[in-house]
């Protein structure tokens, strides 16, 4: 993937799936924005792409906050002179029982799981409409947002429909535009996410985490979970040159769970 001269604004990129694309994006000659919430991680992953000679600016960024996104807009447009492509990727989660759910929990996965994603692309869209030479938005949703019975949490699964729905809407109304929306929607994916769900349920199940981490690889067809990197190359994928007529789709990435 050829990326010289393009800038990529990826949030969630200090470790998992945000890490793996912003080095994928690094790899083809991208100028990188790279945000979250946590600082460490975050200084991490951009002093390993500065190493490889790449640019890249660091922005501390909670997508629940509505002026720290616009200060991250304003950011990269400074520096690079506009976005070419979005990552929309953090997010978070835990696991909770249906039946323990509380407002709060609701309160806080929405907050950035769906209005965080929300006020990201359609802040960053607004700056390349106004720029006039299109782009890619590509949302991380979920196959949780599909139904998958074994999801961390009823709100996770719900902030995720949310992602793949305005993913629809967007994508329709951003196409006169010339930008492209899609998602993803990953699987079991095995990053520092999938430890403390499997933390969470081997505190209420008795069983092990590795127990239950084999329990769920034993339930995909192709009998092997996703490494960030299965999902990230999906990602760049999207956000490239080969896919300039593919928009408003959300695409699994499962093993073949999910038939949808």
């Amino acid at each position: 993937m050829d990326f010289e001269e393009k800038t990529v604004l990826i949030t969630g990129a200090g470790s998992g799936i945000g890490k793996s694309a912003a080095n994928r994006f690094a790899n083809g000659g991208a100028n990188l924005v790279l945000a979250d919430i946590n600082e460490q991680s975050l200084d991490k992953t951009c002093d390993e792409i500065r190493d490889s000679g790449r640019n890249v600016i660091s922005v501390k960024l909670d997508v629940g906050n509505l002026d720290e996104i616009d200060q991250m807009v304003e950011k990269a447009v400074s520096e690079f002179n506009g976005i070419d492509v979005l990552f929309n990727n953090a997010g978070l989660t835990r696991h909770i029982s249906f039946l323990d759910i509380e407002e709060e929990h609701w309160d806080q996965i929405h907050r950035v799981n769906s209005k965080g994603a929300f006020f990201c692309m359609q802040k960053i869209a607004r700056s390349m409409v106004a720029r006039g030479q299109g782009g890619r938005i590509v949302n991380t949703a979920s196959i949780a947002g599909r139904g998958y019975r074994r999801t961390s949490n009823a709100a996770y699964a719900a902030s995720k429909g949310a992602v793949i729905a305005m993913t629809y809407i967007a994508s329709s109304v951003l196409a006169p535009h010339d930008i492209n929306v899609n998602a993803v929607c990953p699987g079991i994916v095995q990053t520092n996410m999938l430890s403390g769900i499997l933390s969470g349920r081997s505190d209420d199940s008795g069983s092990t985490s590795n127990e239950l981490r084999d329990a769920m690889v034993e339930e995909i067809p192709i009998g092997r979970a996703n490494e960030a990197d299965d999902v990230s190359a999906l990602a760049v994928f999207l956000a490239g040159p080969g896919s300039r007529n593919i928009t408003g789709q959300a695409f699994n990435v499962d093993g073949g769970m999910i038939m949808s």
